[in-house]
């Protein structure tokens, strides 16, 4: 049935009007945009990635561990990981997770972008080691497979690159665009995660990109010493991380978006905490039915 299923996701049958009027008023996502902030204490995070370090001599790092993180917070909060295309709004298949990386610091070194389908039940270790593989292929001037599209697309003349993307989007607009399209582009997925950070920058405000169906943007910035409060409540400096989230509206609402973003929060504050089931997250019956 045209509009009700697609290759990375299946219609949410059952929502509210206000929920399902919101992309008829709001047709692209740049028009839908929220900001959120965040200063994460990432002592704890940096003491338990560099012990993981030491224990299994994978090189892994604060990004690895928000990954990891995101994933669970995703698969405990699936009301986040919905995208919204052709006026209505998707359950999206998996959790698909996108960030950039430099290959080299310099300033004219290229930017890489990775996507990694995460399974949320995975340990750390299972996590770093699926992502290594990504970021070395990256690294090593491996091409994706968009990368080998955009050189095709970039063969034919201008005015047919215009026509070209123009079709492409028309076809997503119907849910038509083969499996194996919307799985290679790093701009169909659950989050992107751009981690200026490892660069020594503090994080933007990202906009969302029209292109694909990506309804999150986090940036991630450098370490900083904040005024926070300590387990008593009293005033103490900390090593803080400023996250910066744009977030697509329509996909679900403030209050339910801002408390998992809070649970991530929590997760990285506090790394050898276990996830548990949310007692007041919607049943999985709701949605999914065509």
């Amino acid at each position: 049935m045209p509009f009700r299923w697609r290759p990375d996701g299946t219609y949410i049958k059952k929502l509210s009007n206000t929920r399902r009027i919101m992309p008829f008023l709001m047709h692209g996502r740049t028009e839908s945009t929220v900001y959120y902030e965040q200063h994460v204490e990432v002592e704890k995070a940096w003491k338990y990635v560099e012990d993981f370090r030491k224990e299994t001599g994978l090189k892994a790092s604060i990004l690895h561990l928000i990954i990891w993180r995101t994933a669970q917070v995703l698969h405990q909060r699936p009301g986040l990981n919905r995208f919204v295309a052709g006026r209505r709004i998707f359950q999206r298949d998996g959790i698909w997770i996108s960030f950039s990386m430099k290959k080299e610091m310099k300033d004219e070194a290229p930017l890489v972008v990775v996507k990694k389908k995460i399974n949320p039940n995975w340990t750390f270790e299972e996590t770093v080691r699926h992502i290594q593989g990504g970021i070395q292929k990256g690294r090593e001037g491996t091409k994706s497979t968009s990368d080998k599209e955009m050189d095709l697309v970039f063969m034919l003349p201008y005015f047919m690159v215009s026509f070209f993307t123009w079709l492409l989007r028309t076809v997503n607009h119907f849910g038509w665009l083969p499996r194996s399209l919307i799985h290679a582009d790093e701009l169909y997925g659950s989050l992107f995660i751009a981690n200026l950070g490892s660069i020594g920058l503090q994080p933007a405000y990202h906009h969302l990109y029209e292109w694909g169906d990506i309804p999150i943007f986090m940036a991630l910035g450098t370490n900083e010493p904040r005024m926070a409060l300590d387990d008593r409540g009293r005033p103490a400096v900390k090593d803080m991380m400023t996250i910066k989230y744009s977030f697509d509206e329509r996909i679900n609402d403030g209050f339910y978006s801002i408390k998992a973003l809070e649970l991530l929060k929590d997760l990285v504050e506090n790394p050898e905490m276990t996830v548990e089931p949310d007692p007041e997250e919607a049943p999985q019956e709701e949605a999914f039915g065509i």
